[in-house]
């Protein structure tokens, strides 16, 4: 399992994950256009639980 989040510190982004099945911790720096694409992605992203299924069912 992953936890993972963005923050700013000293006026710089960075990306935060953590492992915690390994206990291991990454920090990257990531620009804030990379931070915006992120949000962009996140925000137009499709609803799962609203997906039609164009497979027909058997009865």
């Amino acid at each position: 399992m992953y936890l993972a989040d963005f923050v700013t510190y000293g006026g710089e982004r960075y990306f935060i994950s953590t492992n915690l099945k390994e206990g291991k911790t990454r920090i990257e720096r990531v620009s804030n256009e990379a931070f915006e694409r992120f949000i962009r992605n996140v925000l137009t992203m499709p609803d799962p639980l609203n997906a039609t299924s164009d497979k027909e069912v058997s009865a």
